[in-house]
């Protein structure tokens, strides 16, 4: 992609109201932009950054044997009275009409509509146990929406439901899936913690949240670094300082991120909801045992960047860049151009991403800055003083090194 070409540009001021380092670091790199409170557009480059962190996700519940579907947007709202959740979520229902009068609301979770599709099936023991996933377009009218990307009205979440004859064979998957979040996080650069929380609205009687450190988070948790122990501090009684039954250490308070949760349903949804059954090896009828599993994408991407910047931009994991390379060419604008080009194509041609700052009569300094706001992971320059070399700079270190085509394409493979 030629910078030029690119929707959307780098400006130099972020929005008055912006006070995390995610909004206003995506906000000034072009990555978004707002329509309403607690809505975004998702410029080209923050798409971009959005479709890696999805393929991450697809591929790992994809190895844990989870299938992917994709429910309606619309939830016929008798589904929620079902289960009487059209007076209890944590948040409010959005409630629309069709011209026959039919009331639907707009989901911002799937529970009774998945339950709904399974039941539609005659399943049996055998079909059992199974893991369905989405990545759909969620809505809740929060009351205030804030922190950029980190708390939104509409959203895209990848949420999962499991189905179980019984309790025995759901906690395998719950297990399953807990080590399915921490590798999908760390192939993202996040280094999230499994934290024992409240499970609200859902339902259930356990649930465990997937936290990361920040110092900007509007969670708190207390944990181990060890590794044995986390509670969100709305449900422990455990006081930081504390050692930790391993003895790792005293516990500590931190503020934190929740980037996913994981939610024990049990009987919750298929007790209400009417012939929610699978029959078994007796030939009896018997109700589904339950999971579910969520991940919005946005809250992930923002909580990347809340991790990795620095005072003078974005620094993206090389797995969810927007582009592999950030191509500069400066000095002499037809030699440079030209020597660019052809940098551009052979890495294109290569399969590497590239995005080739190409604009002419903007300052070596503005481009430079520029780059390091993006966050891109490499930066190559091309100029006069590189002859038949080209400079390669990682965003994360200062020093550069002169290198041929050959060798670029050596070094990202």
């Amino acid at each position: 992609m030629r910078y030029s070409d690119l929707f959307g540009k780098t400006i130099k001021d972020a929005p008055k109201d912006a006070t995390l380092a995610s909004h206003k670091l995506l906000y000034r790199g072009g990555y978004l932009r707002e329509s309403t409170a607690g809505r975004y557009y998702l410029l080209s480059l923050g798409l971009r950054v959005q479709q890696k962190i999805q393929k991450i996700i697809k591929e790992e519940m994809d190895k844990a044997g989870a299938q992917e579907i994709l429910t309606p947007v619309l939830h016929p709202i008798d589904l929620w009275k079902e289960t009487n959740r059209t007076q209890s979520v944590g948040f409010e229902l959005m409630v629309i009409k069709d011209r026959n009068k039919t009331e639907f609301v707009l989901g911002g979770t799937a529970e009774e509509m998945i339950v709904d599709l399974v039941r539609k099936f005659q399943i049996s023991y055998k079909d059992l146990p199974f893991n369905i996933y989405q990545f759909s377009t969620k809505f809740r009218d929060e009351l205030r929406a804030r922190g950029g990307l980190l708390r939104l009205r509409e959203f895209v979440m990848k949420d999962a439901y499991s189905f179980h004859a019984t309790e025995a064979d759901f906690k395998k998957e719950y297990e399953k899936m807990a080590d399915t979040y921490i590798n999908i996080f760390k192939k993202m650069g996040l280094d999230a913690i499994k934290t024992e929380s409240d499970n609200g609205y859902i339902g259930g009687e356990y649930s465990h949240e997937f936290q990361v450190v920040c110092d900007n988070g509007e969670d708190e948790i207390v944990y181990c670094p060890g590794g044995d122990f986390s509670q969100n501090s709305e449900i422990t009684k455990i006081k930081e300082g504390k050692r930790c039954d391993l003895g790792h250490g005293p516990l500590k308070k931190v503020k934190s991120i929740e980037v996913g949760n994981i939610f024990q349903l049990g009987y919750h949804y298929s007790s209400k909801m009417k012939d929610a059954t699978f029959t078994d090896q007796d030939g009896s009828k018997k109700l589904f045992y339950m999971g579910c599993y969520g991940i919005g994408l946005a809250r992930t991407l923002a909580t990347i960047v809340e991790v990795h910047h620095d005072e003078k931009g974005i620094i993206w994991p090389k797995e969810v860049a927007p582009y592999d390379i950030h191509l500069i060419s400066i000095g002499d604008e037809k030699l440079a151009t030209a020597e660019a080009q052809k940098i551009y194509e052979s890495l294109n041609k290569a399969g590497v991403e590239v995005l080739w700052d190409d604009r002419e009569d903007v300052s070596a300094g503005t481009k430079f800055a520029d780059a390091d706001l993006i966050g891109i992971p490499v930066r190559l320059v091309v100029s006069q003083k590189t002859k038949d070399k080209t400079e390669w700079k990682k965003r994360t270190e200062s020093k550069t090194e002169l290198l041929g085509i050959d060798e670029i394409i050596r070094k990202l493979s």
